[in-house]
């Protein structure tokens, strides 16, 4: 009877044990702190922030509760039930620190209103008023605030959150920005440059007004699929760009992560693209880049809205940049270019050739010229010698398929214009315009139509002089 006992004891020992141990794994996660709410004018010992959200003001449910044990009666009751929260997504250690106003007399940060069910953005030793600029009532303390990124422009410190990279490569990293006030996101491209290029670089660049006019023009572009540029910020040793930010990543990626896109698909991309490119020749910009690294997409969606960057990196990064595509290897870039080693004289057909390697690598997934296929890429390109090897082409129509044979002409004489590329039979696919007529929330059959502006085009068919990749300012303002 004793053993019976001991054994039912011991039973049910174990199974309190097992009881605690399950207890215990469900227990939430303790997360660190990412900051601390410092006393000004409150009384107050240092809280740290841990939770996605905190709350302040003077109801019982807040985090912090406001009473007279903080503040003196007068100012106690200028206080809101529920002033501010402070929130943070706790999953990304880099995500912004937000502040978001829900009182009636008002929450400031570094005496700027917030503004009623609005928010703004926290960052190290920001001073929180309530109820009035007067009552300076906490100080933020970033917890992480050494842990920032390597920018070191304080023009865009002092203006944004930097958080995440979103990519990286041999032109330079991507960030995820945050305008501080307004809590737009938006995406910065930081470029090292090469010192060793520095000599090269063009004298008015040195010249900070004009530097500040190119700036202006770039910014003033207004294209649906040309990306917008909000600052560029130009540092001895770096080039900081601050753009849209696209949530679907760039061309390349989309491209790799499928092997090859779909004809259809393929189509709706490159009329954007063509678009794009038209737009910026109008405005005597000839991009000198395009691949596919530098075009980006609206989201994640098989049928999405397209943008062509980095339309002015080159002329703020090295002066050759052309013959380099900035990164180095030419894959993109025309016959002509490497023919005088990027020192000759070209037109803006440069472009034409890129976009048809982009559409050839979005059909196949390939590249038309490569070190692999026997001979040096570059001699492939002089010679424009390039087969369609991959499987997939059989499932290619003609008609793209001529399109590029047309496109990657090694004499720019016969290579298609802009405007030709967008009335050839590919291109004119109803299903498709109205696609892209949608996305760009535009009527092309109506920009088709209109006249043409009188531009730099007048150049490109005499094919004698050189476009640079920015018009001078007082052509360019005829134009506009």
């Amino acid at each position: 009877m004793a053993n019976s006992e001991a054994i039912l004891d011991t039973q049910t020992a174990t199974q309190t044990q097992m009881t605690q141990d399950t207890a215990l794994e469900s227990q939430p996660i303790e997360h660190p702190s990412y900051g601390q709410l410092l006393g000004k004018h409150v009384k107050m010992k240092s809280l740290d922030l841990r939770h996605s959200e905190f709350k302040v003001g003077r109801e019982g449910t807040c985090h912090l509760i406001l009473d007279e044990d903080n503040l003196p009666p007068s100012k106690l009751c200028r206080i809101s039930k529920h002033h501010f929260t402070i929130k943070k997504d706790l999953n990304d250690t880099t995500s912004p620190t937000y502040i978001h106003d829900h009182s009636r007399n008002g929450t400031y940060v570094n005496g700027r209103l917030i503004g009623p069910n609005k928010c703004m953005i926290l960052k190290h030793n920001d001073i929180i008023s309530i109820a009035g600029v007067s009552i300076r009532a906490f100080v933020y303390y970033d917890l992480r605030y050494s842990m920032q990124s390597d920018i070191k422009a304080k023009e865009l410190l002092d203006r944004y959150h930097v958080g995440r990279k979103l990519g990286s490569g041999a032109c330079g990293t991507v960030y995820l920005l945050h305008d501080t006030v307004s809590c737009q996101p938006y995406a910065m491209k930081h470029v090292a440059k090469d010192p060793l290029n520095e000599r090269s670089r063009p004298k008015f660049l040195n010249d900070p007004l004009r530097v500040m006019n190119e700036v202006n023009i770039m910014k003033n572009l207004d294209h649906p699929c040309v990306i917008k540029m909000h600052d560029i910020v130009d540092k001895p040793d770096s080039v900081y760009m601050v753009l849209e930010y696209m949530k679907g990543g760039d061309l390349l990626s989309r491209i790799i992560s499928k092997g090859f896109l779909p004809e259809k698909t393929a189509k709706l991309f490159f009329l954007q693209m063509c678009h794009a490119v038209k737009y910026l020749h109008e405005q005597g910009i000839t991009h000198r880049d395009l691949k596919p690294d530098n075009i980006l997409l609206e989201d994640h969606n098989e049928y999405t809205l397209l943008k062509v960057s980095d339309f002015g990196l080159s002329k703020f990064v090295r002066k050759n940049s052309v013959m380099r595509t900035i990164c180095g290897t030419p894959l993109y870039v025309a016959p002509e270019v490497l023919q005088t080693g990027g020192r000759g004289s070209y037109t803006r057909k440069v472009d034409i050739w890129s976009l048809g390697v982009v559409l050839f690598t979005m059909l196949s997934g390939t590249l038309p010229f490569s070190d692999e296929y026997g001979s040096p890429a570059v001699e492939q390109i002089k010679r424009g010698n390039f087969k369609m090897r991959h499987s997939v082409w059989k499932q290619v129509s003609s008609l793209a398929k001529k399109l590029i044979y047309d496109i990657l002409n090694v004499n720019p004489h016969s290579r298609p214009s802009i405007d030709t590329l967008l009335q050839s039979s590919w291109l004119r696919d109803p299903d498709i315009v109205g696609r892209a007529e949608q996305l760009m929330k535009i009527s092309l059959r109506v920009e088709e139509a209109a006249p043409k502006r009188t531009t730099t085009s007048d150049v490109e068919n005499n094919n004698t002089s050189p476009v640079s990749s920015f018009a001078p300012p007082s052509k360019r303002k005829r134009r506009l």
